[in-house]
């Protein structure tokens, strides 16, 4: 089966909620992975969702409007309407230099480096909570082959 996405998918964690009406409750999901074009959702109860709607993306400060591009169960694929900021190459050489982080990331573009940072922080932090350890006792390593 040939990949037809258009930028390169990383896999995620982040929280995001689904936007149907201004007035309805948002629907809480999971993107499981994400580009600068798109994502693909994860939702706990399968619902029809309708052909576009708003992706609150609470860790990123954005809600992007969406197109519904494929739903299989609670799992959907949506094509980001508008350009996804945090992940251009363009504001990367905008951010302030971080401090060194015990996160290890080889072969991650730089305009995804500080999302990539902030999802693998969150897995840390999850981990040491699992492990009944301190968080600065677990060193995560991303190696992405070319």
């Amino acid at each position: 089966m040939r990949d037809r996405r258009q930028s390169e998918r990383l896999p995620s964690i982040l929280e995001g909620r689904i936007v149907l009406d201004r007035h309805a409750p948002k629907t809480q999901c999971t993107l499981r992975d994400i580009s600068g074009t798109g994502a693909r959702i994860w939702l706990p109860d399968s619902i029809d969702l309708p052909r576009e709607f708003q992706l609150e993306i609470p860790a990123l400060d954005q809600t992007m409007p969406v197109q519904l591009m494929w739903s299989n169960g609670r799992t959907h694929g949506v094509l980001f309407l508008d350009e996804l900021q945090s992940l251009s190459d363009s504001d990367a050489d905008d951010m302030p230099e971080a401090p060194p982080s015990p996160l290890d990331l080889q072969g991650v573009p730089k305009g995804l480096a500080p999302l990539t940072e902030g999802v693998l922080e969150e897995a840390r932090q999850q981990l040491a909570e699992i492990l009944e350890l301190p968080a600065v006792k677990i060193r995560l390593k991303l190696e992405i082959d070319p």
